[in-house]
């Protein structure tokens, strides 16, 4: 808090200092960095908070897709009555925000799963399994995530939700199960009905990622049996379930920087659901050694976002990370200090992000990690369909900024 809100940069870190010490600190703010925009990797999307389904036809990142698995899951044991007969079968999907415009029409498809899913297995966002191709529902409508919902003959419009009719003869062979093994438990159920694919197809226009809340979705079952009188069963959706993300950059600007060999352009881009990252490098940073051992004070980062175009809000907050000695991404030292520390959050003035990361290159000038490679990430890109434009290492007028404030150890 304090660096932020200092003016002078001779000055910064000079207070925290001893007096006999500051004859020695220096500051700089002249070491190159590289970036470089790469593939993310294949994100782990299994049970998370919140599902992403929908497609988003962006002018500078292409088109992107978000479908989900899902098992459905028994909620109690069910009894269907004397001879019931079906009404109707509903999946019902409470929206919990987007990304985005909405006013385009999208289309859904539902089917059935043939593979079984685990609750206690891992899955990533590249995952598919097979599904029956015969539709059993269809949806096209553009997303109303703000809107509140009348539903049948009610006069209180509720939360809202999308609702997706499925197929009635499904709905028939649900309740002609009554009694039998099948709806006994539901590992019996679920090894039945392995789960629905719900398929979000791409858009030739500016879309919408919506998300959604699968704690308080259902599929709700409407029958009636000899007594006429109507009743419904609620299946749960928080079973195994996952999302699975595509992407197709083609030629879009994103598509043709990372066709680039050279990638030298002046921005890169960072994007969520296992989009994009950039990739940051400090390739001079040993060069402060040459003259003597030095103790880096602060480390500040400075990233400078690009032109913000409506619809496409900028991420609150972006994640440093770095890759330990057998290459996993893991977060930087600084990250478990505090988040004033560390940074990360989108300046007040929404033109960037920054990051102390004083730690970590100090663990790397002092040879205990072997390289200062970071990964601009977006925070929880499992959940939001965030992307971002930010001027790169090399861009004329805004780069990137390493800010090094140090003390010389004679």
């Amino acid at each position: 808090m304090f660096f932020g809100g200092c003016k002078d940069e001779n000055e910064i870190g000079l207070k925290l200092l001893p007096p006999g010490d500051q004859l020695s600190t220096a500051f700089s703010d002249t070491s190159t960095v590289k970036s470089l925009t790469q593939l993310e990797d294949s994100l782990r999307t299994d049970e998370l908070s919140l599902q992403l389904l929908g497609s988003d036809n962006d002018p500078v990142f292409g088109v992107s897709v978000a479908s989900v698995y899902a098992q459905i899951n028994l909620e109690g044991t069910p009894s269907f009555g004397f001879q019931p007969v079906a009404d109707s079968l509903v999946l019902i999907l409470a929206y919990a925000g987007y990304y985005g415009d909405t006013a385009g029409s999208q289309t859904f498809n539902v089917y059935r799963l043939n593979d079984d899913m685990h609750i206690d297995s891992t899955y990533y966002s590249s995952k598919t399994f097979s599904y029956n191709s015969n539709k059993i529902g269809s949806l096209i409508s553009a997303p109303h995530p703000k809107t509140k919902v009348l539903v049948g003959t009610d006069t209180i419009p509720v939360s809202p939700h999308i609702r997706i009719s499925l197929s009635l003869a499904l709905a028939d062979s649900i309740l002609s199960l009554n009694g039998q093994t099948e709806l006994s438990s539901n590992a019996k159920w679920v090894s039945y009905f392995k789960g629905l694919y719900l398929e979000a197809l791409p858009v030739n226009y500016q879309g919408a990622i919506s998300y959604f809340d699968f704690f308080n979705s259902k599929l709700s079952l409407y029958f009636h049996d000899t007594s006429n009188k109507s009743k419904n069963y609620n299946f749960s959706l928080t079973g195994a379930r996952l999302n699975n993300f595509s992407h197709n950059y083609a030629t879009s600007p994103v598509g043709i920087q990372l066709g680039d060999s050279l990638n030298g352009d002046s921005v890169n881009y960072i994007q969520s659901m296992a989009g994009v990252k950039t990739k940051i490098t400090f390739p001079f940073l040993k060069h402060f050694l040459d003259s003597g051992s030095i103790l880096i004070n602060r480390a500040e980062l400075k990233i400078t976002t690009g032109t913000v175009n409506i619809p496409y809000n900028l991420p609150t907050r972006v994640l440093l990370v770095t890759k330990n000695e057998s290459g996993a991404m893991v977060f930087p030292i600084d990250y478990y200090e505090s988040s004033g520390y560390y940074g990360g959050g989108l300046n007040a003035t929404s033109d960037g992000y920054t990051f102390n990361i004083a730690q970590q290159l100090q663990r790397y000038l002092n040879g205990t990690v072997s390289n200062s490679d970071f990964y601009l990430i977006i925070s929880g890109s499992g959940v939001v369909a965030n992307r971002a434009i930010i001027k790169s290492g090399s861009n004329p007028n805004t780069k990137m900024k390493l800010s090094l404030f140090y003390t010389k150890l004679y």
